[in-house]
């Protein structure tokens, strides 16, 4: 069993929930004759003594995340606390990827949502948190389905909870589905550079029939143009809230947001493909100029595009933006891609053929 903590957490929440769960478990495994878990670990960012907002008088020692990893834990509880959880979530996202996947049952209290969702494993899961911790989550992680009405959202192996949630109602839970027989949860996919993360909307891309694939090409096809959603929308004779829509439905992005990324996505190719001056990149990619084009590499792929360009094979390049990397891996064009840009490229030649 272990307790991921960081600064400013409220980790007494955590532990309560944790004595309830051994409680609750020694009966029922005494009734099934099975073992319980009573190995339990805390972790925090630098190990050491770790207090309590609360008071002063409440602390309690913890492992370095940094240091040897829990192996296959029947139990993680991320800790609630408030802002601290979005101010240090990139610090434990990494943390997370490693250890979530072999983790039986996942325990997100409160604002503890927020590393998981940074760590890209809440893509497309639906969860709770704690009502005023809703529209940072829902700004900052569009992939993440917010559930603001329930005090407990079950998806797969992960549980996440409101301000609302009953302590012993969700230990109960925990006990009974740790103990039954053959349980164990589909592992939680970690996160790779692979640019498979929407892989549950890919078919939308590739369908001829789609919204998105429609849209799309016909986005790459005016890439440096000035491309609004009202001028998106004309081109499929829908209205544009009906454009917003259908193509949030079938991607799980905003339109905006889908086409920022792709901006971004087609600049990257052409910094590795070619020798242009970033500048002369991005407008050809439709943004307004390089400067641009930096502050969106910094914000999701977390790093500066001439040091991306020189630093393009280095493999310890940092892990994207969990928004950015749903899509794309930031050193390969997806398939999906790739073949969108060929059929984009086929029709401008059959275009050209034909005297349009």
């Amino acid at each position: 069993m272990v307790i991921l903590t960081y600064p400013g957490c409220y980790f007494g929440e955590a532990i309560r929930l944790l004595e309830l769960v051994i409680s609750l478990e020694e009966p029922l495994a005494e009734q099934n004759q099975r073992s319980t878990r009573n190995l339990i670990q805390i972790y925090s960012l630098s190990g050491g003594r770790v207090f309590s907002p609360a008071s002063c008088l409440i602390y309690m020692d913890t492992l370095m995340i940094q240091g040897p990893k829990p192996v296959d834990p029947d139990l993680l509880i991320i800790a609630h606390g408030a802002r601290a959880a979005a101010d240090h979530a990139g610090e434990l996202s990494d943390w997370l990827r490693e250890v979530c996947p072999g983790t039986k049952q996942i325990v997100a209290l409160g604002s503890g949502v927020i590393p998981l969702a940074a760590a890209g494993l809440l893509n497309h899961r639906k969860v709770a948190t704690h009502s005023a911790w809703v529209p940072l989550l829902a700004e900052h992680y569009p992939l993440v389905q917010i559930d603001d009405l329930s005090p407990l959202q079950i998806d797969g192996n992960i549980y996440t909870t409101s301000e609302q949630i009953n302590l012993h109602e969700l230990a109960m839970l925990l006990a009974k589905n740790s103990l039954s027989p053959g349980h164990r949860p589909p592992q939680l996919l970690a996160v790779s550079r692979t640019g498979d993360g929407v892989a549950a909307f890919s078919h939308a891309f590739t369908r001829s029939d789609s919204i998105a694939h429609r849209i799309i090409l016909w986005w790459l096809a005016h890439i440096d143009e000035d491309i609004s959603m009202e001028r998106s929308a004309e081109f499929l004779s829908m209205s544009e809230r009906s454009f917003r829509r259908h193509f949030k439905t079938e991607v799980g992005y905003s339109p905006y947001l889908f086409l920022l990324l792709l901006r971004l996505e087609l600049a990257r190719q052409a910094m590795i493909d070619s020798d242009l001056p970033i500048d002369k990149i991005a407008r050809r990619g439709g943004l307004h100029d390089g400067q641009q084009l930096a502050r969106m590499f910094r914000k999701f792929i977390e790093t500066s595009p001439h040091r991306y360009r020189t630093e393009k094979c280095n493999e310890v390049l940092p892990m994207p933006h969990p928004i950015y990397a749903a899509l794309f891996d930031g050193r390969t064009t997806p398939p999906w891609l790739r073949e969108l840009q060929f059929a984009a490229k086929r029709d401008r030649a059959e275009d050209r053929g034909s005297g349009l």
